[in-house]
């Protein structure tokens, strides 16, 4: 029996020893899988070959990314897992710590399940004529044995029903500007930079704890007056922004404590139209009491 990728399936859910997934997702490429390592004992015993007998298994993690086409459904589940805290009526607070969740993949022959997953980083894009997309780095403490094939949980019913968000659908603003800036692409990155090397005397990881947290936002744009005036260089502060998705039911907005970036350069390379990439560094805002990141996500 081969298996082709469009048999797969995927599915998150809330930490549970046993317990199985709950939420399917429309996925696009998933890598997560057990990644084990061997301890080799090869020493001297009289022969240039290396010695196999004393191999044993070491330690393993589990992780790796799924990339899908969020919808605000899936957004009002995975944001608590991306951001940390507990939603407030369409608003996700950031929190120190991010909970845990496990993960399901059907890989046909065999559905895996990993445990003690936390969220790692997570990537949205967008870019002209396409819909926005979600890269989750997911990265966990144990794996189940392998379940038969057909064991995957009967959720079919929870892949979402509503559209993709369009970069097309997209508003970014500026506040050095007051102008809605029309751009190429947008890449928009949280990562929570979790310690991944937590192992201990254990051959698994014991715990994974979060690192500082980093927030960045990027996108290309035409090269005009006001681009130069007023975000090719910026004060060393910086400014603040926001981009919103609106499909004229339900409504994405990310907006931005301080964003900073040393003096964009401006490439040239050919008779086209000349078009800078802006790279900001999100920081929290003290001072005003805006944090590094604010989202909001409504599901009509």
């Amino acid at each position: 029996m081969t298996v082709s990728g469009f048999e797969s399936r995927f599915a998150l859910g809330v930490q549970h020893a046993s317990n199985p997934a709950t939420q399917e997702f429309d996925h696009f490429g998933c890598d997560i899988n057990k990644r084990e390592t061997l301890v080799k004992s090869d020493g001297m015993q009289g022969s240039r070959s290396p010695i196999g007998d004393g191999t044993q298994a070491g330690n393993y993690s589990v992780g790796g990314t799924v990339t899908i086409e969020p919808r605000a459904d899936d957004l009002t589940f995975l944001f608590p897992y991306i951001l940390g805290g507990t939603e407030s009526t369409d608003s996700f607070p950031l929190a120190d710590t991010v909970p845990e969740l496990m993960c399901t993949v059907d890989k046909g022959i065999k559905v895996y399940t990993y445990r003690g997953m936390k969220v790692n980083s997570a990537t949205f894009r967008s870019s002209k004529g396409g819909n926005l997309s979600l890269e989750l780095n997911l990265e966990g403490t144990l794996a189940d044995s392998a379940g038969a094939a057909g064991s995957f949980p009967s959720i079919a019913a929870t892949v979402s029903a509503k559209l993709p968000f369009l970069h097309s659908e997209s508003t970014i603003t500026m506040t050095a500007t007051s102008d809605v800036i029309p751009v190429d692409n947008v890449v928009i990155s949280i990562g929570n930079n979790l310690n991944l090397d937590n192992f201990n005397n254990s051959q698994t990881r014991t715990s994974i704890p979060e690192g500082p947290r980093t927030v960045t936002f990027g996108f290309d744009t035409e090269f005009g007056s006001t681009e130069e005036s007023k975000l090719i260089a910026s004060a060393a502060r910086g400014i603040s922004g926001n981009i919103v998705y609106a499909d004229g039911t339900d409504t994405l907005t990310f907006t931005f404590g301080i964003l900073q970036k040393p003096e964009t350069p401006i490439p040239v390379r050919g008779k086209g139209l000349i078009r800078p990439s802006f790279n900001f560094e999100s920081m929290k805002d003290l001072a005003n009491s805006v944090e590094m990141i604010a989202v909001t996500s409504t599901d009509a």
